[in-house]
């Protein structure tokens, strides 16, 4: 009697699990690059057949009485292609937010439902630069590259690496070389709908290990530089301006004007004249004798008449 009853629930379960099985949809997984199109097709006769397409729960799409009926496009405005001869929907230039689930529901007019297709959209960035960085350990004379690989377009790839001692997994490789030896590795970055390479040559020298150091000895010589041509600057520009405002204050004390101030100290201008000597010296301080010359007509005409005479008419008749 126990053992009819445990066939007979074995019987039941294995009836319910079909029954599910057969009433669950047909789940698939799809990866697409940026830019891509997704075709969801109906894969049903078309005649006498309702289709509906969702994107997570939201209808995008329908299709009735052998033609899409116009559904307004709030989801993929200006994306969708519909297509009447195979009962399809295109989505056109995917993008990350196109991520979901999309559903299909076909069933014929009056009768029963198709099984409901899910699809699982992931939407991915190609992978279009990969680069490898490396820093440098060293024990005794031998070189040991720690490598990384990476690429800034999709943060989900995958890494592998290659080189003449095999290949490995993962975005970190450790490869040591004694003095003078060399090897190329190679890095692959891959996601679900691209993949991109790079190689790099790495050589062990004994340069390898001061290279830290001699980047901070240029880094240092050039900070001395700068600094020794803001100081001269400085030190130019001081000196300008001190020659500057010297000749300033020199000018203002000193002018050929300086003897005719009524409010300074009487001076000569043979005093205030660093050579003792201008045009002003011929007819000021510099004269030896009064009764000399005292303009250019007295050359002329030395005993020129103080007043005019009845006998001359003017003090430039002589020289008439």
């Amino acid at each position: 009697m126990k053992v009819f009853q445990s066939s007979r629930r074995s019987i039941v379960g294995a009836l319910l699990l079909f029954l599910l099985h057969g009433s669950c949809a047909d789940d698939e997984v799809v990866h697409k690059a940026v830019g891509d199109s997704l075709d969801l097709p109906a894969n049903q006769p078309k005649d006498n057949l309702n289709v509906e397409w969702k994107f997570n729960g939201d209808t995008f799409a329908e299709y009735e009485e052998n033609q899409f009926k116009p559904v307004e496009q709030s989801l993929f405005p200006e994306r969708i292609q519909q297509n009447n001869d195979n009962i399809s929907v295109t989505i056109e230039n995917l993008k990350h937010q196109d991520s979901g689930n999309f559903t299909i529901v076909a069933k014929k007019v009056g009768g029963r439902q198709h099984p409901t297709k899910l699809i699982v959209l992931h939407v991915h960035d190609r992978v279009k630069n990969v680069q490898i960085d490396y820093k440098i350990s060293r024990l005794s004379k031998n070189c040991t590259f720690h490598l990384h690989c990476e690429t800034l377009d999709d943060l989900n790839s995958s890494y592998s690496w290659s080189s003449d001692q095999g290949k490995s997994l993962g975005p970190q490789l450790n490869i040591s070389l004694h003095p003078a030896e060399s090897r190329k590795v190679s890095c692959t970055a891959n996601n679900t709908v691209s993949q991109k390479s790079t190689e790099k040559t790495l050589v062990c020298t004994e340069e390898s290990k001061y290279t830290g150091f001699r980047q901070e000895l240029w880094l240092t010589i050039s900070i001395s530089i700068l600094a020794i041509v803001i100081l001269s600057g400085i030190i130019i520009a001081c000196f300008r301006w001190r020659k500057r405002k010297g000749q300033t204050e020199s000018e203002a004390g000193i002018t050929v004007y300086e003897d005719v101030n009524p409010e300074g100290p009487a001076k000569k201008r043979t005093e205030s004249v660093v050579n003792g000597m201008s045009i002003y010296e011929t007819v000021d301080d510099i004269k030896v004798d009064k009764n000399l010359p005292q303009t250019i007509y007295d050359k002329l005409n030395y005993q020129r008449h103080p007043t005019v005479t009845a006998s001359t008419s003017s003090p430039y008749q002589e020289v008439l």
